[in-house]
């Protein structure tokens, strides 16, 4: 298999993701675990180009 097959697969599997968990846990929770989670950092920020030249 190739990388961009995994990729897509992958791609794939955590769109399904969040539709199951948010069947399982409800919108609440999953807010509270975003909020929980935002307090530790979260998702680190794109870079951004530099506008120096």
């Amino acid at each position: 298999m190739k990388k961009a097959q995994i990729a897509e697969v992958m791609s794939y599997i955590g769109k399904r993701s969040y539709p199951a968990r948010l069947e399982r846990l409800g919108i609440a929770k999953l807010q509270e675990i975003a909020r929980v989670n935002g307090k530790k950092g979260g998702r680190p920020r794109k870079q951004k180009a530099s506008a120096t030249k």
